[in-house]
């Protein structure tokens, strides 16, 4: 699908727009909006699920299922989303994706006609409730968890188009990478780099250590943290005094080591349900 000039300049805005720099609370905030302008739609879902933690008893090793779930306007409610889990191996995306390894972008209407869809449990028990008839969706990887972006419309609404499933499959790196760097925000501003206070460094330092390793200006570390210039050059100061460098640089490859980097977003072999 080749897109045209006007859809080449909204999907350049988006773009730059996913990667400005917010947290976690900012970036939910504002992506739906920005996605629903590149992909009219009346409904935005995200939703990413994994395992959060293993308990051992007598029967067996047991797996708790971490569902986080933002989306805009708020249709689902937690029995929704309890009961849509549990029809996951009868989705026609699921279906799909396991014989084929393709995980979308994927519209309802590639697999079933309306009559098929109202005859379904998805439609009898989550979609009519949720006024969604149309879909767009797909799969995002994250490490060992696993999400899907959505856009829904209206029953009996236009079906989204080939340029809604472009314009979909560029934007979804984007906005993976986004989620990730808002997130690393997120952590940074609550002293949360765990590896760090090895290295002598008070909570403050570990933020502002954190920042520069990532290339941040004295400016720029101040702006996110709230702090005056000359109180960041003082920080910068002690942490390479405690880390034993001369410069910048130097820190930043120190620092950088610890904290590592996000690995690339990859679907893995295979992907197994876990049941509760």
């Amino acid at each position: 699908m080749t897109l045209d000039a006007r859809d080449l300049e909204i999907l350049q805005q988006a773009m730059l727009e996913l990667h400005e720099e917010r947290d976690t609370a900012a970036f939910r905030d504002a992506v739906p909006a920005i996605l629903r302008r590149a992909i009219p739609a009346d409904y935005f879902l995200w939703m990413e699920g994994g395992v959060s933690r293993l308990t051992h008893a007598d029967d067996g090793t047991h797996a708790a299922l971490d569902v986080v779930r933002w989306e805009k306007p708020r249709r689902f409610t937690a029995e929704r989303t309890e009961r849509l889990l549990s029809l996951l191996d009868e989705h026609p995306f699921t279906e799909h994706a396991r014989r084929t390894g393709d995980w979308g972008p994927l519209r309802l209407s590639d697999f079933w006609t309306d009559a098929q869809l109202k005859r379904s449990a998805l439609w009898r028990d989550v979609y009519r409730h949720v006024g969604i008839g149309r879909l767009l969706a797909a799969a995002a990887f994250r490490g060992d968890r696993v999400g899907t972006l959505n856009f829904g419309r209206a029953p009996g609404a236009r079906d989204f188009s080939e340029r809604d499933r472009t314009m979909m499959k560029l934007l979804l790196p984007h906005f993976v990478q986004g989620l990730q760097a808002a997130e690393r925000e997120s952590r940074l501003a609550s002293g949360q780099a765990d590896s760090l206070p090895t290295l002598g460094l008070t909570k403050r330092e570990v933020q502002v250590a954190a920042l520069l390793a990532r290339g941040r200006s004295n400016d720029e570390i101040g702006r996110i943290l709230a702090m005056q210039r000359r109180t960041v050059e003082k920080h910068v100061e002690r942490i390479l005094t405690k880390l034993g460098v001369e410069n910048r640089t130097a820190a930043a490859v120190v620092v950088g080591g610890r904290l590592g980097q996000d690995g690339p977003v990859t679907p893995p072999a295979s992907v197994r349900r876990v049941r509760r």
